[in-house]
């Protein structure tokens, strides 16, 4: 995405969609209807945002993402925007994954079982929390991952403007999770136990 576009965006609140009157009601539902709705918005606003990113870069003529097939971009983005909605909405522990990997699953069919596809992106979770870097701030090595799972692992003249979009990319959809993040969070906490543990 070039800066003139995500810059509009970040004016315009493209992505700001759920009003407050939903939050509110959705933070009223018991917890398993809220999961579902919420996962619901959410898988919706992840394809917007993968859609985005694949159709902004793929338009340009010296897009770095230009070599594969879009559907690989796009899938991996959609992956990486899961586990940020995931892991900033929900605060990681897998509450939103299932609802947005069953949408997943119904909205693009393969040959390959559920259990596999769903496996997968469980693999790709993985490989992000070990990358992420929430002490320093620095996600060169998150960004590196994700274009490597995208381009391969071959090192390549743009590898370093790829991580610089997908790092652009991920900062962006965590920014536009920011709201939901402080009104859903505590709804999403996990209940402790008579224990006293989480």
């Amino acid at each position: 995405m070039n800066m003139i576009t995500w810059f509009k965006r970040r004016l315009t609140g493209r992505h700001d969609a759920m009003t407050r009157e939903q939050a509110e009601r959705i933070k009223r539902l018991p917890k398993e209807q809220a999961r579902r709705e919420l996962g619901a918005f959410l898988f919706d606003v992840g394809v917007r945002h993968a859609t985005e990113f694949v159709k902004d870069e793929l338009q340009r003529s010296d897009s770095p993402f230009k070599g594969v097939p879009a559907e690989a971009v796009y899938h991996e983005m959609l992956a990486l925007t899961f586990w940020i909605m995931d892991k900033d909405v929900a605060g990681g522990e897998k509450t939103l994954a299932a609802e947005l990997h069953d949408h997943y699953i119904r909205s693009y069919r393969t040959a390959e079982g559920s259990e596999v596809r769903i496996r997968a992106l469980g693999e790709k979770y993985k490989q992000y929390e070990r990358e992420w870097d929430d002490v320093t701030g620095h996600q060169d090595e998150f960004g590196l991952c994700v274009a490597q799972n995208i381009f391969g692992p071959a090192a390549s003249q743009r590898t370093r403007e790829r991580t610089f979009w997908i790092i652009r990319y991920a900062h962006d959809v965590a920014a536009d999770c920011s709201p939901l993040k402080k009104m859903f969070r505590s709804k999403f906490k996990p209940e402790s136990s008579v224990t006293g543990r989480k």
